[in-house]
Parts: C-alpha cells; sequence; structure tokens
C-alpha cells in the first residue's frame, strides 16, 4: 500500500487529505507535517512512497522542501498540492523534483488518480498548471534539439505520453533499466534533470500538447 505524507500549514487541508487518504483502499496515511524543517527531518530514511507539499510553506518555499525532501529520502515522489498556479513557482517546483503540480481546487478523484499515477512511476500536470508551464517558456530563445538515436525518439515520445518506466519497457520490449540508461542520456542531450523538464521542452516541439 501507498504510504503519503502531507507537508502543509493549513490546518482544514491536511485534516480533509488525512480523511481522503485514510478512507482510500489503495494508500495509507504516513505522517503530517505543518512545515517544511519538520518534514525533511522527520521522513529522512522513512518509508513514505508520496509526499503532498505546499508551494508556500511558513519556513521554506516549496522547491527548497522539494529538494531537500529528495535529497534526504531515498525513493520519495513529491507531487505539489498548493493554491498558487504562478508560473514561476510552478518551474521552480518541477526543477527541484516534483512529479506533479495541483491545485486545491482539484477533485478529489483526480487528486487520488494523481498520487497513484506517481506511485507507479508516471507524473501528473493539470491542464490548465500546462497551459501556464508552456506559455511561460514562449519568451525564451528557441529551443536547440539535440540529435536522438532512433531508440531515444522512441523512448522519448513514450515518455511524453505519459507513460511509465515500466510501460515504456513494456512496449518497446526492454527492461526498465534500458529505459533508465536512455532516459539518462535523453536528459544530459535535452540539458535537464527530470521527465517533467523534458516534457516541457518537448511541448515547445510539438511532441506533446497540453489539453
Amino acid at each position: 500500500m501507498t504510504a503519503v505524507a502531507i507537508v502543509d500549514h493549513e490546518r482544514a487541508t491536511r485534516e480533509w487529505v488525512a480523511r481522503m487518504i485514510e478512507a482510500s483502499n489503495h494508500f495509507c496515511l504516513h505522517s503530517v507535517h505543518r512545515c517544511g524543517a519538520d518534514a525533511i527531518d522527520k521522513l529522512a530514511s522513512s518509508e513514505a512512497h508520496i509526499a503532498l507539499v505546499e508551494a508556500d510553506l511558513p519556513d521554506m518555499v516549496g522547491a527548497k522542501c522539494i529538494h531537500e525532501l529528495r535529497e534526504n529520502t531515498s525513493g520519495l515522489k513529491v507531487i505539489v498540492y498548493a493554491r498558487t498556479e504562478e508560473a514561476e513557482t510552478i518551474l521552480h517546483c518541477l526543477k527541484a523534483g516534483a512529479l506533479g503540480y495541483l491545485t486545491k481546487d482539484i477533485f478529489p478523484t483526480k487528486l487520488l488518480q494523481a498520487i497513484q499515477d506517481v506511485a507507479a512511476g508516471g507524473a501528473y500536470m493539470m491542464p490548465s498548471v500546462a497551459r501556464k508551464v508552456v506559455a511561460s517558456f514562449q519568451h525564451e530563445k528557441p529551443l536547440t534539439w539535440p540529435t536522438f538515436s532512433e531508440r531515444e525518439q522512441e523512448v522519448l515520445a513514450l515518455l511524453c505520453k505519459g507513460y511509465s518506466y515500466r510501460e515504456i519497457g513494456a512496449q518497446l520490449f526492454v527492461s526498465p533499466n534500458t529505459v533508465r540508461f536512455h532516459l539518462k542520456n535523453i536528459y544530459r542531450k535535452m540539458k535537464v534533470n527530470s521527465r517533467h523538464e523534458a516534457v516541457i521542452k518537448a511541448s515547445r516541439v510539438g511532441m506533446v500538447k497540453s489539453d
């Protein structure tokens, strides 16, 4: 069962999400934290699988919390659950390693689906958030697209469709480790550090479109 930690300064949000997690058949509540420092300290070396992190914590910005959590907690995957849709905040969180960005007006079923997708190795971004991210790149210099091998192009195309590492491997008849090897080369060529950054850059050349 997927263990979920909540990092949010709003008591009402913590309690509501906790009740929803505990009522689910697929998730269990790991822990609840009111600030980033407490989460970083208590989640280190823990068995939590997913952390829902507010983008604007009282003691630090969400991006810093995400970075520290990923550095100190092996295997932890982070989803941002915030009130803001500011493009700068979204980008900072994604660059810090978040695998999803949701706003607090998302339907409960969509929130649970996002947790499930990320836990399974995928990623999740609300369409409204995706549009803001894509729009933020419109004023940048044109992207110089690197040269990929045929296999790397296949892997990147499936990544842009939202497939997990395991699903990409099944589609291409290779192991997840082989997929990770190709993605490491893809990220290096694209000069990115995460699948979100890769998908965002790919969207600028028409490989993926937001809904």
